[in-house]
C-alpha cells in the first residue's frame, strides 16, 4: 500500500467526491480524518467510518464547520489526538460550496457564504497544517478547484470567482510552501462529477453539464468520485514528487 503510515486529512469527506477521496485514501494505508458540517450528514459521515473500519482502515469523522474561523484547527487537534501523532502528511482541501446565481441576484451574505468555505477556509486550513508537515519534507496539500475556474460558464460569477482563487493559491504555496516546507501542492480541476451537490444544481446547471459530458472523448459521460480520487490518490504518493 502506497500510503501505508501516512496521516491524511480531507475537507469534506462525508459524501460525493470527499467520500471517494477518504476511501481510497484508506485502500493505500493511510490514516484519513474528514469532517462533517451539519448534524443530518452525521450518519453518513459515521456509515463511511463504519464500512472503513469493518475492511480493517482507519479512519475518523470530525464535526466542524469550515465557515467559522475556529473549524481548522478543531479538525487540526482531533486528528491529532485520535492518531495519537504530532504530524499530518497529507491534506486534501476538498470542502465546497455551489452556487449558481445571475449576477443581478448576487448578494453579500450568498458572497461571504460561498468565499468563506471556498477560499477563507482553504487559506486557514492550509496555515494550520504547516507546523504539522512532516519536517524533512515530503508532505502533500492538494486542492480541489474546478474547470468552473476557466469555463466562463454563466452564472457562476461568485463561484467560478472562488475557484479560480483556489488555483491562484496552489500556484503561490507550490512555490512558497515548497521551497520552506518541502511540501509538493497542487490543484485538481473536475469537470461535471456525478454527486448530491451536481443533482441539486437545478435543470438549467444540469442541462449544460450534458452538453459538456458530450465533449468528453473517452467516455462522453459524466465523471464518477473515483475518478477525481484516483487522481488525487497519484499526488499524495511518493511517485508525484517534486522533480520525479
Amino acid at each position: 500500500m502506497s500510503l501505508q503510515g501516512k496521516i491524511a486529512i480531507v475537507t469534506g469527506g462525508a459524501r460525493g467526491i470527499g467520500a471517494g477521496i477518504v476511501t481510497a485514501l484508506c485502500k493505500e494505508g493511510a490514516k484519513v480524518a474528514f469532517n462533517y458540517v451539519s448534524p443530518s450528514s452525521q450518519p453518513t459521515a459515521s456509515a463511511l467510518v463504519t464500512s472503513l473500519h469493518n475492511s480493517g482502515h482507519s479512519a475518523i469523522s470530525i464535526h466542524a464547520d469550515l465557515s467559522t474561523p475556529t473549524a481548522p484547527q478543531t479538525i487540526i487537534e482531533a486528528t491529532l489526538s485520535a492518531f495519537q501523532t504530532t504530524q499530518i502528511d497529507i491534506l486534501i482541501n476538498n470542502a465546497g460550496a455551489g452556487g449558481n446565481q445571475p449576477l443581478e441576484e448576487v448578494t453579500p451574505a450568498s458572497y461571504t457564504h460561498l468565499m468563506d468555505i471556498n477560499v477563507r477556509a482553504v487559506i486557514f486550513m492550509t496555515q494550520a497544517v504547516l507546523p504539522h508537515l512532516p519536517p524533512r519534507g515530503g508532505g502533500r496539500i492538494i486542492n480541489l478547484s474546478s474547470i468552473s475556474a476557466r469555463g466562463g460558464y454563466p452564472t457562476q460569477s461568485v463561484y467560478a470567482a472562488s475557484k479560480a482563487a483556489v488555483e491562484g493559491l496552489t500556484r503561490v504555496w507550490a512555490t512558497e510552501l515548497g521551497h520552506k516546507y518541502g511540501v509538493t501542492v497542487n490543484a485538481v480541476n473536475p469537470g461535471p462529477v456525478d454527486t448530491d451537490m451536481y443533482q441539486a444544481a437545478g435543470p438549467v446547471h444540469l442541462a449544460r453539464m450534458e452538453e459538456e459530458n458530450k465533449k468528453v472523448p473517452a467516455g462522453q459521460r459524466c465523471g464518477m468520485p473515483g475518478d477525481v480520487a484516483d487522481v488525487v490518490v497519484f499526488l499524495a504518493e511518493e511517485r508525484s514528487r517534486s522533480g520525479g
